[in-house]
């Protein structure tokens, strides 16, 4: 009779692990079958951010050929189109030292005065131009990052001189080497300016004119505060897509990538929003098209306008500004 007693009690406590089997089966399979949704949902995503990038990768090859079809058209004689590379943020065409049509009428636009060099410490015009090179290419200031823009160096040889002069290839590489004035070299700040009989093309770096004609001066000298510093980490890029009714969500992804592919090469990104007309509704001070970029640091924000701030987008110059980091986090960060 003692064994009619323990035998019920065994078959509980087997029903009961039995029990507790299955529903461990079943939490298993709710597990599983959750899991396979999220890496359905993952793939799914991948898979489309993939088809948004084979998207911009065919218009920019599209943009790629018409440039290089225009250049084969301008080209006489049948002269092809120049080769092309992606500098970022659009085809930029390769500098061509070998062929060019008229060198001569933009040589004098190409060249730059160097004041200061140390000739008592050993600089010569190989080692300078290695360095100017290096300095241009480590900045993105280089059309092809592969190739040096320092076309050729001289050095003034006479007692008593420590100056000389070098050409660039190109005006737009010119123009930025002139934010490289006081480039320290064997330890020495090297003056990097314009010889007085050039005369500049007006650009813009920074929001400063370089180039521009000082009062009283014969020449067009660079000015030393063209060199940009970020006064915060945030940047603001004024309108760098024009929004009208046909601008669909995919243009505002284009734009947000490029801008993480272009700019987050150069510094670190926190953060990157584009304004697009509803968060601009009520609010006079945002304009759709805007974008801002959080950065890591304000050294992160300095380096990404003074490797960026000189490029183009869609045709258009970038104009990035430091933007108060208080008032991002305060008025446009919570719009996001």
């Amino acid at each position: 009779s003692s064994c009619a007693h323990v035998l019920p009690h065994f078959v509980s406590v087997a029903m009961g692990k039995d029990d507790d089997r299955d529903r461990e089966d079943r939490d298993r399979e709710r597990g599983d079958r959750k899991e396979k949704k999220e890496k359905k949902k993952r793939r799914s995503a991948s898979s489309e951010s993939a088809e948004r990038s084979r998207e911009r990768e065919k218009r920019r090859r599209k943009q790629q050929q018409q440039v290089v079809n225009k250049n084969r058209k301008a080209g006489e004689g049948g002269v092809g189109g120049q080769s092309m590379f992606w500098d970022g943020f659009q085809w930029v065409p390769r500098a061509d030292t070998g062929i060019t049509n008229d060198i001569n009428a933009s040589r004098k636009n190409r060249r730059l005065y160097l004041g200061n060099l140390p000739y008592h410490l050993g600089v010569t015009e190989d080692s300078f131009s290695k360095q100017l090179y290096e300095t241009m290419r480590d900045r993105s200031m280089c059309n092809d990052p592969n190739q040096n823009p320092v076309l050729h160096v001289w050095f003034a040889r006479d007692k008593g001189a420590n100056y000389g002069f070098c050409e660039i290839a190109s005006q737009e590489e010119t123009e930025r080497a002139l934010q490289l004035d006081g480039m320290l070299v064997l330890g020495v700040p090297v003056s990097i300016k314009r010889p007085n009989d050039a005369v500049s093309p007006m650009g813009m770096i920074g929001g400063v004119p370089v180039g521009m004609q000082m009062p009283g001066q014969g020449g067009m000298l660079a000015l030393p505060s063209a060199q940009v510093s970020a006064t915060s980490p945030v940047i603001r890029i004024d309108e760098i897509l024009k929004v009208d009714e046909k601008t669909t969500e995919d243009d505002y992804n284009d734009v947000k990538e490029d801008m993480q592919e272009g700019c987050g090469a150069h510094g670190k990104l926190v953060m990157v929003v584009i304004v697009k007309p509803e968060h601009a509704k009520g609010n006079a001070t945002l304009k759709p098209g805007d974008v801002y970029l959080q950065c890591a640091t304000t050294d992160d924000a300095t380096n990404v306008m003074r490797a960026m701030g000189h490029r183009k987008y869609d045709g258009r110059q970038i104009s990035m500004t430091s933007y108060e980091e208080s008032k991002f986090n305060t008025e446009i960060r919570p719009l996001f």
